[in-house]
């Protein structure tokens, strides 16, 4: 709970003398330099903090920095830094925060791009992969076994992920201003070489990941088999034994990108 101008006015002389000096760091326009410490030194903190934030975001978010006039840009993380309380003191955490900021604080303008909000989405995640702190290598499983029946085990360090724009085109020459009439699957991973890795998937791809995900969470492994079974059921498809075959080959790419790691051991 944020401390009121009257709190900070009945705290010890130090403290108030912090609270001033934060205050002026996060916004100099609105509020003064201490007293006891001088404008020009004081500016080589402003400066300091500030950029140290800005620098950070721009590196996590490179494509949306690069979309985004600088006024509005610096106005954004401006905003950011004065006015958003963050709930993680770590430094790697600012990229989440940002992206927070982005899609609960900040008022939507005129001028943002339809799909802003998920194109920073996107590029946490990829911050967020490569921070991930999992070790897949110390996941039992046995690489060279039976993905159809027996049981599967799925890497923790893959994603699946659905936005309403193609995120992963966006940039200098591709700004879709019209959401597409349908939307793209992405499925991000790190393999057992600390590689990030991402591909555009189908939808039966995507929600075959999610079957094995949502039963892993729940701490239960299935087979392939089980899970195209669960899927077959889910779409009523036609031809189930045509999704079966193709089903195989599914869990081989997924075994080749590491998403699939192998089976219980």
């Amino acid at each position: 709970m944020a401390l009121t101008d009257q709190d900070i006015k009945k705290l010890p002389k130090f403290q108030q003398v912090q609270f001033e000096f934060a205050k002026n760091l996060r916004n100099p326009a609105k509020n003064k330099t201490p007293d006891a410490i001088e404008t020009r030194r004081m500016k080589i903190y402003q400066d300091l903090f500030y950029n140290n934030v800005q620098t950070f975001c721009a590196n996590s978010f490179p494509i949306l920095r690069s979309l985004t006039p600088d006024d509005k840009w610096h106005r954004m993380v401006r905003d950011f830094f004065t006015e958003y309380r963050a709930h993680s003191p770590y430094f790697i955490d600012i990229s989440k925060e940002f992206l927070t900021y982005i899609s609960e604080h900040r008022p939507v303008e005129k001028d943002d791009y339809p799909f802003m909000l998920e194109l920073a989405h996107w590029e946490w995640m990829e911050v967020h992969t490569v921070a991930a702190k999992d070790n897949i290598l110390k996941i039992p499983h046995e690489r060279n076994g039976d993905l159809m029946n027996e049981k599967v085990v799925i890497s923790s360090l893959a994603w699946p992920l659905v936005y309403e724009y193609p995120v992963h085109r966006v940039g200098d020459a591709y700004q879709p201003q019209d959401k597409p009439e349908q939307p793209t699957f992405l499925i991000i991973s790190r393999n057992r070489k600390h590689q990030v890795d991402f591909f555009e998937a189908n939808p039966l791809t995507y929600r075959l990941l999610e079957i094995f995900q949502e039963h892993s969470e729940n701490n239960i492994q299935i087979s392939g088999l089980q899970a195209l079974k669960q899927l077959i059921d889910e779409l009523n498809y036609p031809q189930p034994e045509q999704l079966i075959a193709g089903g195989q080959q599914i869990l081989q790419d997924l075994l080749q990108r590491d998403i699939i790691l192998g089976v219980n051991s």
